[in-house]
């Protein structure tokens, strides 16, 4: 009995860890709502909930941690949001406000359908959708409105609400006709406010935890320093891509002729860009490659341009599966597209309201252009002509041509181009940014030092300090290639690089490079941890599914904040995986001083790693409730995030785990935990869905 509520409390976070991990899947299958009555608002799911937070704070006060305050503030935190998230499910309240413009209302429609009234009334004033410069892509959209009878006037807009007597007005949808505008409603005083003020004491309790004496962080920190060494790794297969058989060659133009092509501006995903952007991405989607068999993108889509025929019995790169599917009929989509030259929006055409709007050579043309005919026989004609100069091989012709339309482009479009800077810069960036030969040179190189810190620490040594030194420079040096990548993707698309598969994968690979830099005087081990992370990151980034196309960045995303909880979230799986390794080291190690210094590491790991993941999910539920109202809604993404989450925080339980103080259990536990990570961020991604899923 004395053990009851040690047993009620992570037994109750077992069992909600499975109903969780079977709710996203019964969601894939059965819908959202299956899910929601099966199991995210089952009176069985909350009182699960109520039973670990009651018994594990009756277990806290049993073992006398009230006397270690950040750890007991801590657990309190966590009652605390609970008790937040059940007066948010008891009496918050989610609706939506539709308005014309001109129209007042004070009615909102609740998420059960039914109507309530709000004690004072909205006027749509005005709608109104932004957009990026030179772009038909939003950049925001905002309501105008006016509270009456305050007479208070408001722009509601992404990341920017209205908030007044307790209810909260977000963005949400609008009218085809612009004329209409849907806001999304949340009335929640009381369940918003305890949450946060449990954020906010879990905030302060991780900081100051790391202050506090005698905990096992400390200790295991302490063990470290006085050990001289310690040796990880990770063994696994190189993935290297072997050659293709030769190709007959086909017809392309010469680099010059190719280069002066790539060098005009064009519209494209949303944006003005130089045309060698759009190169490089097809070349990659049918090749796999910024190149194919030694000729640049611009050669490979400019002889699609000029020399079909000879292209045309060029195979893609397809894997056996996708023969004969949209994937493959997509890749000669775009072969057409460009044959016809309808991939090629570079000429620019300004409206009265000087608007400009881009177009190709075949799309029908404003009816001003028809009564210009020098104009209209430019755009139609243009490409007819530089094919004429192809036939005849006049590559100096083929140049002024491309010329001719980039002053055109300039004179025309001239104030929304990005500058020439900003053109250098995005051009080094597809030229170095598929980091195919960092992740071969990581990956193989991590092996051989597992290979020989293995060798080295079955006769009780360790890795040389010359090759420690060499090994450290290395690694430096791809952390400065890492940061030139993402640096000049920051300076090219104008916001922070926190988004989309390849810019996680490649944040996490500048994370583990980095700390193995500053870390492995004190820990040879983190050497060969840091090139095997940042190698498989890098391969996950190079693949041609995570083709890195620079975008305009989404309304919602445009918040300080998602740097933020990307930043958090990506350094909490680097810390995870590196305890991974520590893990798989650890289980071959002889039981032991190796592999107790192995799960100090772990352990010194694993604290930051928990308290990242905490914050970082936390912040991004405060993102959530600014941009839409709610903080939390059971996404799969989320879900998992939290089942990740609790699944690391027992492993610093040991104390209470029993089975957990056997330093080999403790690594397969480490090993098993990582399957929530790509889980959380592979699974959910490929397999799951929801709102939070991305490529």
């Amino acid at each position: 009995m004395k053990n009851l509520p040690k047993y009620l409390s992570f037994g109750s976070v077992a069992v909600l860890i499975v109903l969780m991990a079977a709710a996203t899947v019964l969601e894939k299958i059965r819908g959202t709502e299956a899910a929601f009555q099966a199991v995210f608002h089952h009176p069985v799911f909350i009182v699960l909930w109520a039973v670990a937070a009651v018994c594990g704070l009756i277990w806290l006060i049993r073992r006398g941690v009230p006397r270690k305050v950040f750890t007991m503030g801590l657990h309190l935190a966590f009652v605390l949001i609970l008790a937040g998230a059940l007066t948010t499910f008891l009496w918050g309240e989610q609706g939506e406000l539709h308005l014309r413009v001109g129209e007042e209302s004070d009615r909102m429609v609740l998420e059960d359908g039914s109507a309530k009234a709000l004690p004072f009334r909205l006027r749509l004033d005005n709608f109104t959708i932004s957009y990026y410069s030179g772009s038909k892509a939003p950049s925001d959209f905002s309501s105008s409105v006016t509270v009456l009878p305050e007479e208070r006037a408001w722009t509601i807009s992404m990341n920017h609400i209205l908030k007044h007597r307790g209810y909260r007005f977000f963005q949400a949808d609008f009218d085809e006709d612009r004329q209409g505008s849907t806001l999304a409603v949340s009335h929640d005083p009381w369940g918003t406010g305890l949450t946060y003020a449990g954020y906010l004491l879990l905030a302060l309790c991780m900081l100051g935890f790391f202050f506090q004496r005698d905990t096992a962080f400390r200790s295991a920190l302490r063990r470290l320093a006085r050990a001289s060494a310690v040796v990880l790794a990770l063994l696994a297969p190189s993935a290297l891509e072997a050659k293709a058989p030769a190709e007959e060659a086909p017809k392309v133009l010469p680099g010059e002729a190719a280069d002066a092509l790539g060098e005009l501006f064009v519209y494209y995903n949303d944006r003005i860009c130089p045309l060698s952007t759009l190169c490089r991405d097809y070349c990659l989607k049918a090749y796999g490659k910024g190149s194919w068999n030694g000729y640049s993108a611009e050669q490979v889509i400019t002889g699609w341009l000029f020399y079909y025929d000879w292209w045309q019995v060029v195979p893609f790169k397809v894997k056996a599966k996708d023969k004969g599917t949209p994937r493959e009929r997509e890749k000669e989509f775009l072969r057409r597209s460009v044959s016809a030259g309808d991939a090629f929006r570079i000429f620019p055409l300004a409206d009265e309201d000087g608007n400009i709007t881009w177009y190709n050579c075949n799309e029908p043309l404003p009816p001003a252009v028809m009564d210009r005919y020098e104009l209209w026989a430019f755009i139609r004609k243009s490409l007819d002509l530089m094919e004429e100069s192809v036939r005849q091989e006049d590559w100096d012709g083929v140049v002024r041509l491309a010329g001719a339309i980039r002053s055109y482009q300039e004179k025309t479009a001239g104030s929304l181009l990005p500058s020439p800077a900003k053109v250098r810069a995005e051009r080094l960036y597809n030229d170095i940014s598929r980091p195919m030969v960092p992740f071969m040179a990581a990956i193989t190189l991590g092996i051989l030092l597992f290979l020989l810190s293995g060798f080295l620490m079955a006769r009780g040594r360790q890795l040389p300090p010359w090759l420690q030194h060499l090994t450290g420079l290395l690694l430096g040096a791809l952390w400065l290639y890492l940061t030139l990548v993402l640096g000049l993707r920051w300076y090219v698309s104008g916001h922070a690089p926190f988004a989309g598969s390849y810019c996680v994968m490649m944040l996490m690979a500048w994370f583990s490079s980095l700390a193995a830099v500053l870390l492995y005087r004190r820990l040879p081990l983190l050497l060969p941890a840091g090139l095997l992370i940042a190698g498989f990151t890098l391969l996950m980034a190079s693949l041609a599914s995570a083709n890195p196309q620079i975008t305009h960045l989404m309304p919602v995303l445009q918040s300080p904040l998602l740097s933020i909880h990307v930043l958090s979230m990506m350094l909490s799986y680097t810390l995870f995986g590196l305890v991974a390794l520590c893990g798989i080291m650890g289980l071959v190690m002889p039981t032991g001083g190796p592999s107790e210094r192995l799960r100090d590491v772990s352990t010194v790991f694993l604290y930051p790693g928990v308290f990242l993941i905490t914050f970082g999910t936390f912040l991004g539920a405060v993102w959530a409730n600014i941009s839409w109202g709610s903080y939390w809604g059971w996404d799969p993404k989320e879900t998992w995030a939290l089942i990740t989450l609790l699944i690391y925080a027992m492993a610093l339980h040991g104390g209470s785990l029993g089975f957990l103080r056997r330093t080999k259990v403790f690594h397969a536990y480490c090993i098993l935990a990582f399957l929530a990570v790509l889980i959380t961020y592979f699974g959910v991604n490929l397999l799951l869905g929801g709102m939070h899923a991305y490529s």
